[in-house]
């Protein structure tokens, strides 16, 4: 098995390529824009390869048999890499593609959602994006694995662990009363790449789409109290309702000033997170993964709550 990893540059794709090349040092590729110092200390194959110029796929696929497409970047850019890279790989004679996908293909829905449910007709435009990437995988001929993980948290994942760090440690997140009582829809990041391991090994999986989530996940409330435990921000308090629609109504202008500041090409300048209104209704969104397919066919094993939860908020303590 020789894999291509496209996107080993981002969180969840170097990752992946740590794992392959610590199981089998030599089988992995990473495909990414320009060279890491870090993989050619570890002896790495490193491909330069830009999914968005199809000219640069066909030397970064010779030889490959598997590939994993970590690639994110805007709705129309994850759509154009995606297509690309399909059919790149259908020439090169790839014989399974593992394509990272989301939860947000689900869009709003709640109650139990299984592997097989329909896509939601409420989704923002990055799980439109989503939706469309994952239609061209399953037309695409070739033997494919599709993996929604769920909100993916753990060290290294600033929207998930780093974010919601800072808002507890500055009194912005905390007891939400009903509008916590939602179900916290986390996944270690750890258990996403054992996940798209087994997804590259196993015969069963073919054909498939799994959902990667908690079987059975606390509240947001509990989530944050125990968080909050963990790295000190206690004592919790609730936040009252006027401080969320505060916080609420505050989030266009911290979005507004986070373009500029990029265009500006001034990321290192800090801003306060801002809680969006899709981030807000989240916490109490009434959802839940139904497990039976990714366990029965991948052997998907997660991390225990417990344990998550301190490895994440070791990661925060250490990197503040």
């Amino acid at each position: 098995m020789t894999v291509l990893v496209a996107g080993a540059s981002g969180f969840v794709g170097s990752r992946v390529v740590a794992a392959l090349q610590a199981r089998e040092p030599g089988s992995v590729r990473a495909g990414l824009r320009r060279t890491r110092p870090d993989f050619t200390r570890d002896g790495i194959h490193q491909c330069v390869m830009d999914a968005a110029d199809p000219a640069t796929l066909p030397s970064a696929l010779a030889g490959v048999t598997h590939v994993v497409n970590a690639i994110m970047g805007s709705p129309a850019a994850m759509v154009e890499t995606t297509k690309n890279l399909l059919e790149a790989a259908k020439i090169a004679g790839v014989t399974r593609f593992v394509h990272l996908s989301s939860i947000a293909v689900f869009g709003g829905q709640e109650g139990l959602i299984r592997d097989d449910s329909p896509y939601g007709t409420d989704v923002d435009a990055y799980g439109a994006a989503k939706i469309e990437c994952e239609k061209l995988v399953k037309a695409s001929g070739l033997e494919w694995v599709i993996l929604r993980p769920a909100l993916i948290h753990g060290a290294g994942s600033d929207p998930w662990t780093g974010r919601i760090g800072r808002l507890l440690k500055q009194g912005r997140l905390g007891d939400l009363a009903e509008r916590g009582d939602g179900l916290c829809n986390l996944v270690l990041v750890e258990d996403v790449v054992a996940a798209i391991l087994a997804a590259l090994d196993r015969p069963e999986a073919a054909g498939q789409a799994f959902n990667l989530a908690d079987p059975d996940p606390v509240t947001w409330n509990r989530f944050l109290m125990d968080f909050a435990r963990e790295i000190g921000a206690t004592p919790v308090h609730r936040l009252p309702g006027w401080q969320w629609k505060v916080e609420k109504l505050g989030a266009i202008p911290l979005k507004v000033l986070a373009i500029i500041r990029d265009k500006a090409k001034l990321k290192r300048l800090p801003l306060p997170d801002a809680v969006t209104p899709s981030f807000a209704r989240l916490f109490a969104q009434q959802v839940q993964y139904d497990p039976a397919g990714v366990d029965h066919r991948l052997g998907f094993s997660r991390t225990p709550y417990d344990e998550g939860l301190k490895r994440a908020t070791r990661w925060f303590a250490g990197h503040r």
